[in-house]
């Protein structure tokens, strides 16, 4: 059974949900009753700081009211961040988690890290200073295929990857996103969430406003985002707010950006304000489809194509779209009008 101390830092597990149940606190008590108020108040700072810094963070707890705070502040900053709703703010507040565990789980045991892989659905094992996964949820939550990552350069035996703790580690990371942002993704709103916490959430979305509309309209480099055609706009927006962008919309983005002469970096930048955005993965496919490390530099598809990947916004054509039939032509016919 976990101590408190324990079931504070992986508030995520269903041990310490069990437990909250145990204690017999209503929604509304644990929202207005001043008993709970430093709960609250932990759980708005968890919030925010996933939102403005991409950790939850950590808070100084001494005693073991401290650790009933910290560990009722989890389900707070979830009901907070469905309010918001925004998939952002969603994804954010999930990477947040899934970050300050990654920072706990170095720190501990090697059966410690075992039981959370097990609490996450994993098919692992213990393998002498390491770990074996199954190759099915190791190609699941594998954060890229840039190197090491690749399953080709993974020792593997009998279907089982073998990974060192860092690395087992790093697929865990994963993994909690993914059950965090699952988990909130079929939660609703509550009325009184909003009642409470309005003052809190009506920042994060003034911010996220904010932001949506800076990042929409900044230039890229010397490309202005302003004349890419509505299909490009569209993938960049999706990217940014933290939806779930098809393969080939990503593949097509970065193919055109590249075709219009954006530079690594450039590119790079436009992914890295997305709300999960992953570094190393975000390297690899940008790299990749550039050439850097394939022997292919890809060109962005037709219009034709586009369509038939689903990735034209029949809503949002425009005139000079039904005059093109590359949406390069598209940029460049509008940067002549202006």
């Amino acid at each position: 059974m976990l101590d408190l101390r324990k079931m504070a830092t992986y508030p995520f597990l269903s041990e310490c949900k069990r437990f909250v149940s145990s204690l017999n606190i209503s929604v509304e008590d644990l929202l207005r009753d001043i008993t709970y108020e430093k709960a609250r108040s932990f759980g708005i700072e968890r919030v925010m700081n996933a939102f403005e810094k991409g950790d939850v963070g950590d808070r100084k707890l001494i005693s073991e009211s401290d650790f009933l705070s910290e560990i009722l502040s989890y389900p707070i900053a979830k009901m907070i961040s469905v309010c918001v709703r925004d998939s952002f703010m969603v994804k954010r507040y999930a990477l947040g988690e899934a970050k300050r565990a990654y920072r706990h789980l170095l720190e501990e045991s090697q059966d410690f890290i075992l039981l959370i892989g097990k609490e996450l659905g994993l098919d692992a094992k213990l393998h002498e200073d390491g770990f074996d996964l199954h190759f099915v949820d190791y190609l699941r939550y594998a954060p890229t295929n840039y190197k090491k990552w690749k399953l080709v350069n993974r020792e593997m035996r009998r279907g089982f990857v073998y990974l060192d703790k860092r690395d087992m580690v790093r697929i865990l990371q994963e993994a909690i996103m993914s059950k965090i942002v699952e988990d909130i993704s079929t939660k609703p709103c509550i009325e009184d969430v909003e009642d409470i916490f309005g003052e809190e959430i009506a920042r994060i979305r003034e911010e996220l406003g904010r932001y949506k509309k800076r990042i929409s309209t900044q230039p890229v480099g010397r490309i202005s985002v302003d004349n890419m055609p509505p299909c490009m706009k569209e993938i960049l927006k999706m990217i940014q707010s933290g939806e779930n962008v098809p393969h080939m919309g990503r593949f097509s983005f970065v193919a055109f950006m590249h075709s219009l002469g954006a530079s690594r970096e450039d590119i790079f930048k436009l992914f890295s304000s997305a709300p999960d955005f992953d570094e190393e993965r975000t390297r690899y496919q940008i790299d990749h489809i550039t050439g850097r490390i394939s022997s292919t530099e890809y060109s962005p598809p037709s219009c034709e194509k586009m369509k038939t990947y689903g990735l034209c916004p029949s809503d949002k054509v425009d005139d000079l779209c039904k005059k093109v039939r590359h949406p390069i032509s598209y940029y460049w016919k509008k940067v002549k009008r202006e």
